[in-house]
């Protein structure tokens, strides 16, 4: 019967290990995946450079609202021709417009852009929200069960005690005889 008591003990003790290797494994998970979340929160960081970029865009717009005054300097080239001593001039001006041209044309993609990384941060702080929800959702879980095993581990060492007590009582009991 001692033997059956220590095989009890000794199977109680090899489950309890058993589970505290199991915690142990869900612990290097959590781990890793609190990892996951240091990445993202880099990408996240990257938003305000982003944002910066996308408050340039009134300059950018108001330089194109400037585009009105330059076509009015390129209708009075008549009355400038008047002035011959003034055509380099006019010619510089004249030479500028189509850098200006190409000017309009990279506001409109630097805007399409503008518009793209909007939509991306929608996205990002979507599935950001979506991501630590879940996370959240893994610690509560990996909690609750932690909480199970640690009851379950009380009532192991208070089993262990009643067992250590009974020992000792049949050890007296045997001593004698």
């Amino acid at each position: 019967m001692e033997n059956t008591d220590k095989n009890d003990i000794l199977a109680a003790i090899n489950q309890i290990s058993v589970s505290i290797v199991k915690l142990d494994t869900k612990i290097g998970i959590m781990q890793k995946d609190v990892a996951k979340i240091s990445e993202i929160e880099k990408q996240v960081a990257k938003i305000p450079e982003i944002e910066k970029q996308v408050r340039k865009i009134p300059e950018i717009e108001k330089q194109v609202r400037k585009i009105p005054e330059i076509e009015r300097k390129v209708a009075k080239i008549p009355e400038i021709e008047k002035q011959v001593a003034k055509i380099p001039e006019i010619e510089k001006q004249i030479v500028k417009i189509p850098e200006l041209e190409k000017e309009i044309r990279k506001i409109s993609e630097i805007q399409e852009e503008s518009r793209k990384i909007s939509k991306s941060v929608a996205v990002i702080e979507h599935e950001h929200g979506d991501k630590l929800k879940a996370l959240f959702d893994a610690f509560t879980m990996n909690i609750e069960k932690i909480e199970m095993q640690e009851k379950r581990i009380t009532l192991c060492e208070r089993k262990n005690e009643n067992y250590d007590a009974d020992i000792y009582y049949l050890k007296t009991k045997v001593q004698g005889l």
